[in-house]
């Protein structure tokens, strides 16, 4: 058979050549197989990726030891197209290697989903010949564009890098437990490069027999480089929030780190994908967020096995559930009030720290920080009394409005926690005293209480707007005195109005909360000096924060994954980032957008939405007890899954559904929303990033504000959402359409209702001027 030196397959731009490798004159080793992508127009050829330095590395039982294939002869190179299979036969092992451009691989055959133009899949097998005990097999890419030898907070190496988990040893690596988009991403000038993971039909025995894990490296060699295959890994001790080295997962030369054992005929495979494409300079990872999510909830929609149940109540399995067991239950359980200034005020127990800063440990706490938040819970049960016409939960709303303009205020600043002790007395924190600086005032909460505030006096309590502008508008003016002349708001500040700390002085992320403040706040009051001071925090974020993703905020380095405000990634050249101050920039980018009515400002809007998007997670986790799917996590130095910040992730993404019409984003809303239920009452779960730790940390952070994000589109949405200008329908509260067929005059949903809700009246509502002239059948019955 004749067999040629170099084969390749093209589809498009993107071409991948196969190089067999073998004996070079005058050199004592063999040339190893290669494989190396290639952008193309047909006339000319840009190398972008190129294997390192074997198309398969294998790490053995010895220390860092590399099965190099000196010994190993590429028996098999079959193209045809589209697709090529690769033999590899080794003493010691045989190693088949399958690529396709035209569908997704999986271990076994059944998802042959279409693939994307730019996107090449591939599947690898190893059988083993004699007893094999591996650290680690996997596939190592280099990124052949050139970097840079800058490394400034404006401009590093590479133009964007990105990864869920970054690193703080050499040997941290981004192991299956941080698999929320399974993507590590490159990007020079035009040139993007991704190795995606292929996690279809991946087991929790699969995961046990080898584990699956990213690395990547852009500092240590002359090209940048990414991996993927499995690596055996191991927590870092101790092992428990908050304590250094618990957000740590390695891997490392020691015993324990082999994990991968084969017999002799006994095989492994992994799966991957790789995307290379031109982009518009650091926009690569858009085409990414779209394909990935696009291709995850395909597998999930074909394969999955129905809603799951609440781990910790069994039987209930949706939120709608949930609605008395919180708000008649839980919420009155924790509601508290005492008269203060001739009024009734009240707050729900955050029973959190009073031990530490409550003169009496009364657990009475109010909090109107970043976290627990009483207006954003404070909604829910507004809304929730408003849709069951019971009058008692609106005015326990307007209570905890009471109590917060009651705060006492400094130069329009005001505290953000209140202890109410046992003899009666109040003693009102300015700031977080565990994540932050008690005796400080902090811009982040103070901002986003009085976001909140403003937005109350729109829908919530518009008969009392002029009483909670009176309280914001001196705060906004406060800010406008402080504000840097580049956009820059510090963080913290001493009661004389000063900034107090010179970490978050001059640069921090957190002034986007204060941005969309000041632009709601702007736009109430008709102030157009407030509103250009949103405007200019807004374009801070734009021009500091986004050339390197510099998402600073006080959870960036003050919360559990504790660090240094100097921390650094010199190995990947990333920062530490949270995706806190990524909410507040998407509230206030789309928010600008909405004043300017500028394309380009919503264009700009989505950019950083889909990098917040990073985040979401996008498949069940098959040995986390929870269905994972559609929760949020939290930042690249921590493992957490299910965060309660999803919440505000679902009215986010409902939000930038109506200014795009993106229908991606009302998915994600709604798998947002429905998977906050799944770790409920708890604040996330498997906190280390596998199964062993999670805690209830209140209603407030937890089941109120996903409760909260349930009843915010619920009134927007109801239970079953159309739009006629797309031809779709979605469900909430758990329920899955199926299918939706519009004529002229009729919509026709077929769907999966849960059975508990199968006695509820199932709300419809159609997007759109003409909604009234569609007559509805649900599962073939009028509606």
């Amino acid at each position: 058979m004749d067999i040629k030196m170099k084969d390749s397959i093209t589809k498009g731009k993107l071409k991948i050549s196969f190089d067999r490798g073998g004996a070079e004159e005058g050199k004592a080793h063999r040339r190893p197989y290669r494989e190396r992508i290639s952008l193309t127009d047909g006339a000319t050829e840009r190398l972008v990726l190129e294997s390192f330095p074997h198309a398969a590395n294998l790490l053995d039982d010895r220390l860092f030891a590399v099965y190099y294939q000196d010994d190993s002869r590429t028996e098999e190179i079959d193209c045809t197209d589209g697709n090529a299979k690769i033999r590899i036969e080794h003493p010691d092992y045989t190693l088949v290697r399958e690529v396709s451009m035209d569908r997704i691989l999986m271990k076994g055959n059944n998802w042959t989903a279409e693939n994307a133009d730019n996107v090449i899949n591939f599947r690898v097998t190893l059988t083993a010949r004699k007893k094999l005990d591996l650290r680690a097999i996997e596939d190592k890419w280099n990124y052949m564009i050139p970097k840079r030898e800058s490394d400034t907070e404006l401009e590093g190496p590479l133009d964007f890098v990105w990864s869920q988990r970054i690193k703080t040893f050499r040997t941290d690596v981004v192991s299956h437990y941080n698999f929320r988009t399974p993507a590590v991403m490159m990007q020079q000038n035009e040139i993007f490069a991704g190795i995606i993971a292929g996690l279809e039909g991946i087991t929790e025995e699969d995961l046990a027999a080898m584990p699956l894990g990213m690395d990547l490296d852009v500092t240590e060699n002359e090209h940048p480089w990414f991996s993927y295959g499995g690596i055996g890994i191991r927590g870092v001790d101790p092992d428990q929030p908050c304590e250094a080295g618990h957000t740590h997962i390695v891997r490392g030369s020691d015993k324990s780190f082999i994990q991968i054992h084969l017999a002799s005929g006994e095989s492994c495979t992994y799966c991957y994908s790789i995307m290379v494409s031109d982009e518009k300079p650091k926009l690569g990872y858009r085409r990414a967020v779209r394909y990935i999510w696009e291709r995850y909830s395909a597998y999930r929609d074909k394969t999955s096995r129905g809603l799951a149940e609440n781990i910790r109540f069994p039987g209930i399995f949706t939120l709608k559930e949930w609605e008395k067991e919180v708000w008649d239950k839980r919420a009155v359980e924790d509601y508290y009030t005492y008269e203060k200034n001739g009024r009734t005020v009240g707050a729900i127990t955050g029973k959190r720290q009073g031990e530490w800063f409550s003169r009496t440990d009364y657990k009475h706490d109010a909090w109107f920080a970043c976290w627990l938040q009483e207006l954003v819970t404070g909604y829910g049960m507004y809304r929730y009394g408003e849709k069951t016409g019971r009058r008692e939960w609106t005015e326990r709303s307007e209570q905890i409005l009471d109590l917060i303009l009651s705060a006492p205020r400094t130069k329009g600043m005001f505290p953000v926690i209140c202890y109410l002790e046992e003899d009666g007395e109040e003693t009102w924190l300015r700031d977080d005293g565990w994540a932050g600086y008690r005796n400080e005032f902090h811009t982040l909460q103070m901002s986003y209480t009085a976001w909140l505030l403003v937005c109350w006096a729109r829908s919530v309590f518009p008969q009392r707007r002029q009483e909670i502008l009176d309280f914001c508008v001196p705060y906004g003016e406060f800010l406008a005195r402080v504000q840097h002349e580049d956009g820059c708001i510090p963080s913290w500040f001493d009661e004389e109005g000063n900034p107090s700390r010179r970490q978050f002085r001059d640069f921090n992320a957190e002034t986007a909360a204060s941005a969309i403040f000041l632009l709601e706040l702007g736009e109430i009051t008709g102030r157009e000096d407030l509103t250009a001071c949103g405007m200019q925090a807004v374009e801070f974020v734009e021009r500091y924060v986004r050339p390197r993703q510099r998402w600073f905020d006080l959870e960036t380095f003050l919360s559990c994954a504790k660090k240094p405000f100097s921390f650094y990634d010199g190995y990947t050249a990333q920062y530490p980032q949270c995706n806190l101050s990524a909410i507040f920039a998407s509230f206030a980018y789309l928010k600008r957008s909405r004043i300017t009515g500028d394309p380009a400002h919503l264009e700009a809007a989505q950019e950083v939405l889909d990098y917040l998007l990073l985040t979401q997670q996008v498949w069940d986790h098959p040995g986390i007890k929870i269905d994972t799917y559609g929760g949020f996590t939290v930042q690249n130095t921590d493992n957490e899954w299910n965060d309660a910040r999803e919440a505000l992730c679902a009215i986010l993404l409902y939000e930038y559904y109506i200014d795009t019409g993106r229908w991606e984003y009302l998915e994600r809303a709604a798998a947002a929303m429905q998977d906050g239920f799944q770790n409920l009452p708890y604040e996330n779960w498997a906190h280390c990033g596998y199964e062993g730790m999670q805690y209830d940390s209140s209603l407030l952070w937890g089941c109120g504000i996903i409760l909260t994000a349930a009843e915010y589109l619920d009134k927007k949405m109801g239970m079953i959402f159309a739009d006629p200008s797309k031809e779709k329908a979605l469900g909430l509260w758990g329920i899955k359409v199926k299918e939706a067929c519009f004529t002229d005059n009729e919509l026709h949903i077929q769907a999966e209702i849960p059975q508990s809700l199968r006695t509820d009246e199932i709300v419809f509502k159609i997007r759109g001027k003409d909604t009234e002239k569609y007559r509805v059948f649900l599962n073939g019955q009028s509606r």
